[in-house]
């Protein structure tokens, strides 16, 4: 998506990792936070030209600004829509990094595979899709469903993407029984130990989740944060 067509609000507000100086890593990192993928994009195009190794950037600038982000989000300095543009923008740069790091034989360290759905009778995916924006800015390999999928088309593609987490989004309280049949369904097939299951959305609440025997997480940094903790890695 093209950052500029979705300027964050507080982009004009300085927020400079202090150790960074002036150099195209500041200006990374500060577009990282600041949500501007276009300014992402170039900067990480100017540093490259000069002979920085895309491994670096991830793993020194672009990883950084985006914990910086996730502290303010959580501090509750950065809302939601924020917190969508960083993704955005550190999604750009990735996307510009990865074709050089596979042509260099170099990988990013994966931090899982997720399959994420909206159960069967709920259409709605807008938080669904934040989750999976945030997944993959994190280092997660996502397989997005979309809405409406039941749980064995869930069950089946969990199994095909060898996926280690199964993420399930529900707004309507209606629909709360299909999470359930999903869980339920795994045991049945003797999968559950295979995977990790988590659950969210308006209606969601921890009692369920426990009931269940999944996760929960309130709003999409906490799916993240907990999704990461779940494969043994540190919190962004």
């Amino acid at each position: 998506m093209n950052g500029s067509a979705h300027r964050n609000p507080s982009a004009g507000t300085s927020h400079r990792n202090p150790s960074a100086g002036t150099s195209h890593r500041a200006v990374i990192y500060q577009s990282i936070v600041d949500g501007d993928q276009d300014a992402a994009v170039q900067a990480v195009q100017a540093a490259l030209a000069e002979g920085e190794a895309p491994l670096g950037l991830i793993e020194q600038v672009l990883n950084p600004a985006l914990k910086e982000v996730g502290d303010r989000f959580d501090r509750g300095e950065m809302y939601l829509p924020e917190l969508i543009l960083a993704a955005e923008a550190m999604q750009g740069a990735i996307d510009l990094l990865q074709p050089i790091l596979e042509a260099s034989k170099q990988r990013i360290e994966s931090s899982g595979r997720v399959v994420m759905a909206t159960i069967q009778g709920d259409i709605h995916d807008i938080g669904k899709n934040i989750v999976c924006a945030l997944l993959r800015a994190n280092g997660f390999s996502v397989l997005d469903l979309g809405r409406d999928v039941p749980a064995a088309a869930i069950v089946d593609k969990a199994v095909e993407f060898k996926a280690d987490i199964v993420g399930m989004s529900a707004l309507l309280s209606t629909t709360l029984p299909y999470c359930r049949d999903t869980v339920r369904l795994l045991e049945e097939r003797g999968l559950r130990d295979k995977f990790k299951v988590f659950v969210g959305g308006g209606p969601v609440t921890p009692e369920f989740a426990q009931a269940i025997g999944a996760g929960y997480a309130p709003h999409a940094e906490a799916a993240v944060t907990a999704m990461l903790k779940a494969m043994g890695r540190a919190t962004p």
